[in-house]
């Protein structure tokens, strides 16, 4: 099922043409996290400072999630995710807000990866785990590229369950992810997924989704205006979104929710 368009990351940036527009879903998901930036300039490379916990968080969780799942599901119901957490959890209390904040937010990692691996015991070798994949959007004229977290084919589905891991929640950012995971399976699998799954872990909230084929026009339309939003070719001059992009973007995302009808989305909380 997954041979149809799609192909990973290693087959990225030799063949894409000079004016290829592509939307990759980790710089989305940054812009849209980062209303601030918007209002002015990003500090320079000298000035940034050093990583906010939440990417650091992020970083320990996914790399637990990617090794946990790796392993062979008769011996990892033997392990604790918690010990697996701990071979990328931060050392040091940098970027937290306290040593009291570090050791909160560890503490609550630990309790729902533990409840969420508990909750899916079902689900034995993911179909895809942590690759990222690229695909194009002919009738947008335009290229996805997603980084699966983890993509599931349960027993009896002929579809994907897919998953996403979140520190913290952002609404922004789930909607973005749940058109981009829409639009990218319907054109590289000619499926909709079965399902998507997002869990915030620092709110212990578990968001699930299920897409159709009306919800389909709507994230196509969300992925077009975000294409509209993004230079062309021959405006770019560098692979990150400027301010320019990032307030267009925006400006493009609430003109067309305050336009829209109501939302057909069925969320399941």
């Amino acid at each position: 099922m997954l041979q149809r368009d799609a192909y990973t990351a290693t087959a990225q940036g030799g063949d894409a043409l000079p004016d290829e527009r592509l939307l990759e879903d980790y710089k989305l998901e940054e812009m849209l996290r980062s209303p601030d930036r918007f209002i002015r300039p990003e500090p320079s490379a000298e000035q940034r400072q050093v990583l906010q916990w939440r990417h650091r968080v992020q970083y320990a969780v996914s790399h637990a999630i990617n090794h946990f799942y790796s392993v062979d599901p008769n011996v990892r119901k033997e392990i604790p995710i918690q010990y697996v957490l701990e071979k990328w959890w931060p050392r040091k209390t940098d970027g937290f807000d306290s040593v009291l904040h570090y050791w909160d937010v560890k503490q609550k990692m630990i309790d729902e990866l533990s409840l969420t691996i508990s909750a899916n015991d079902d689900l034995k070798r993911p179909t895809i785990l942590f690759e990222q994949w690229k695909t194009e959007v002919p009738s947008l004229q335009m290229s996805l590229s997603i980084i699966f977290q983890a993509a599931w084919q349960p027993e009896g589905w002929d579809k994907l369950l897919i998953q996403k891991y979140m520190v913290v929640h952002d609404a922004n950012v789930v909607e973005a992810f749940q058109h981009m995971v829409s639009v990218f399976c319907w054109e590289a699998f000619g499926k909709l997924p079965g399902m998507i799954e997002i869990y915030c872990l620092l709110e212990g909230r578990k968001i699930r989704y299920i897409p159709g084929r009306q919800s389909l026009q709507r994230s196509m339309d969300y992925i077009r205006l975000v294409r509209d939003s993004m230079p062309k070719a021959e405006e770019r001059v560098s692979e990150h979104f400027t301010l320019r992009d990032k307030i267009r973007v925006h400006e493009e995302v609430d003109r067309w929710r305050a336009e829209g009808t109501k939302s057909q989305k069925s969320w399941l909380m």
